[in-house]
């Protein structure tokens, strides 16, 4: 039988999961101090919880609560319990949230009721760029290299880079009608995150801002989770480009895996991203009940969100997407 223990212990639960990374995929949305940034940033309530089975501890669980409802983890594209090889067999997620609502993001499916239409793309890395650029095919590959040789800049950094990585990060938003998440969220894990990076990488054309992206890494996994990219400069393949700097980076800094994030499957980012020749991870939303009709599913909403300016994009965006995750 199963035990759910409040941990406020960093160490205990990094040190279980610095054991548990040899044998499966440790994600960022499972670094302890996510939790905290997200309360600061929407006033949720986090709490991360140790499993245990009998006096052992065999897995921990990051949680978040939004109104009524337990999430695992909001603004991630992942989330849920990781447990020691065999505990996963026997453990149903309803015995932990019993009879209230809940949404947990795994590679697992952990509930009766669960959508399944994302889907990760992730690197194993090689030890050396050489070794890594052999993997891409070689279309790709040739389109890396000819960006590489024209006469972009690539700047990585910190808070630095924030202004300009959020204009290309929202302008892109409301292109497609979605609402952005707020400056100060990013403000918040720049100054705050603990126990891995947070980098921003941005490439310039001159001073005009071409792509930008914003990467977080935790025990060996670092993902770009946010992107940006002038549609101008897509003849070029400028993301091919900025995903290759940040695979670059995660080799440079010893990491085990690079995420591109969470797609549509059979998406047209999906398929690019599957020129990368990925290890292709589907996602579960696990539900409490059967998935219904959602906010981001009413397209009228989405028109409406385009037509407005920028600057009312990003201040709406940080209170819509308190509850739009």
């Amino acid at each position: 039988m199963f035990s759910f223990i409040k941990c406020d212990n960093v160490q205990v639960w990094n040190n279980f999961l610095e054991k548990e990374k040899a044998s499966q995929m440790v994600t960022i949305a499972h670094n302890p101090c996510l939790g905290g940034i997200l309360s600061k940033t929407f006033g949720y309530s986090a709490q991360n919880y140790l499993i245990k089975k009998e006096d052992e501890i065999v897995g921990v669980l990051p949680t978040v609560t939004i109104g009524n409802k337990m999430v695992s983890m909001p603004h991630f594209s992942y989330g849920g319990p990781i447990l020691k090889e065999h505990s996963l067999d026997n453990f149903d997620m309803s015995l932990f949230f019993k009879d209230g609502k809940y949404e947990v993001r795994s590679f697992n499916k952990l509930s009766k009721h669960y959508s399944e239409e994302k889907i990760s793309c992730i690197l194993e890395l090689k030890p050396t760029e050489d070794e890594m650029i052999m993997t891409v095919q070689k279309k790709l590959r040739q389109k890396i290299r000819k960006v590489a040789k024209m006469d972009f800049r690539v700047v990585s950094g910190g808070a630095e880079l924030l202004d300009d990585y959020y204009k290309a990060f929202t302008t892109r938003m409301l292109k497609f009608g979605s609402p952005p998440l707020g400056r100060q969220f990013f403000k918040n894990l720049l100054e705050e995150y603990e126990n891995g990076d947070v980098q921003i990488t941005i490439i310039y054309d001159g001073d005009k801002i071409i792509t930008a992206g914003f990467s977080i890494s935790y025990l060996g996994f670092n993902e770009l989770c946010w992107s940006g990219t002038d549609d101008e400069y897509n003849k070029h393949n400028v993301n091919a480009l900025l995903f290759w700097e940040m695979i670059k980076t995660s080799i440079e800094k010893g990491h085990r895996y690079f995420s591109f994030g969470r797609s549509t499957k059979e998406s047209s980012q999906h398929f690019f991203k599957k020129l990368w020749s990925p290890i292709e991870m589907p996602i579960y939303y696990n539900l409490s009940q059967a998935p219904g009709t959602s906010i981001k599913d009413m397209e009228f909403l989405t028109k409406i969100w385009k037509h407005q300016p920028l600057k009312t994009s990003q201040i709406l965006g940080h209170y819509v997407s308190k509850y739009v995750y």
